[in-house]
């Protein structure tokens, strides 16, 4: 390739990289709100027939949809986002911010599941205190018991927050879960606060994915001489940022949730 040549090369590239810059940012657009031409042009600066060409490149792609000059979401955005679902496993994400949040903090970090009326741990990364709350990978608690069962049924409804309960011979017992369901609903994360007995505290918030269901929860778990009240105060709303990094890398969009 000659000298002259090289540059040609690099502009070109330069110019198919903005191209595709241009009909991302278009997408982006339809993704929050903008339904017309006369919008993408506004988003992305550019004409009105460079504009339209881009859109008609991504209509005939499957990735937007055209009625009249109405555009939205194409069928083949949902397509490639199930098969993207399917190979980006909630664990295999949830690690590196597991790792990053246990290292911040010191304490435990763990990841659940809903198993039936269980909670299976599927990743953890202990702490670095002398006393600590862990966990194995492939453990179970009931789930009506922890932090991070309770963050996994924060959208459950009431009738199945007391069936888990049947067979409780206190009523008391699970008229304080129901209050506590109640508050975490609010709130958007779990406390587990036991002093007697297992001595554990564990703040816990649920992980959503691309639909805004609730897949998994992250909980991070101390004892009380590490974790006070206050601490765990302080650490709420690492958790619950911790939470939603991993529903967003696996697709959530926290204005599904916004009132």
């Amino acid at each position: 390739m000659s000298d002259s040549a090289a540059p040609q090369v690099s502009a070109a590239a330069d110019r198919a990289s903005q191209t595709l810059h241009r009909a991302l940012d278009i997408l982006e657009a339809v993704a929050e709100g903008a339904h017309s031409l006369k919008a993408f042009e506004e988003r992305v600066g550019l004409t009105r027939s460079t504009t339209h060409r881009l859109a008609s490149a991504l209509v005939d792609r499957g990735l937007l949809s055209a009625v009249g000059r109405d555009y939205r979401l194409g069928g083949r955005l949902v397509q490639l986002g199930h098969q993207a679902s399917e190979r980006l496993g909630v664990a295999e994400v949830a690690r590196p911010v597991l790792a990053a949040l246990a290292a911040d903090t010191q304490d435990a970090a763990n990841l659940g599941t809903p198993s039936g009326d269980d909670v299976l741990y599927v990743a953890q990364v202990p702490g670095r205190r002398r006393l600590e709350i862990r966990h194995r990978v492939g453990d179970r608690n009931r789930i009506r018991d922890t932090a991070l069962g309770r963050a996994l049924l924060i959208d459950a409804s009431p009738q199945r927050w007391a069936a888990l309960f049947a067979d409780a011979p206190d009523a008391l017992q699970a008229a304080t879960f129901q209050r506590d369901m109640e508050a975490a609903r609010r709130t958007g994360h779990a406390l587990h606060l036991e002093d007697g007995g297992d001595s554990i505290r564990c703040i816990a918030a649920p992980i959503r994915d691309a639909s805004g269901a609730i897949v998994a929860a992250i909980s991070l778990s101390s004892v009380p001489q590490y974790m006070d009240e206050a601490r765990m105060a302080e650490l709420v709303p690492q958790v619950v940022a911790a939470a939603l990094e991993i529903g967003m890398a696996l697709g959530f969009n926290p204005s599904r949730l916004a009132p």
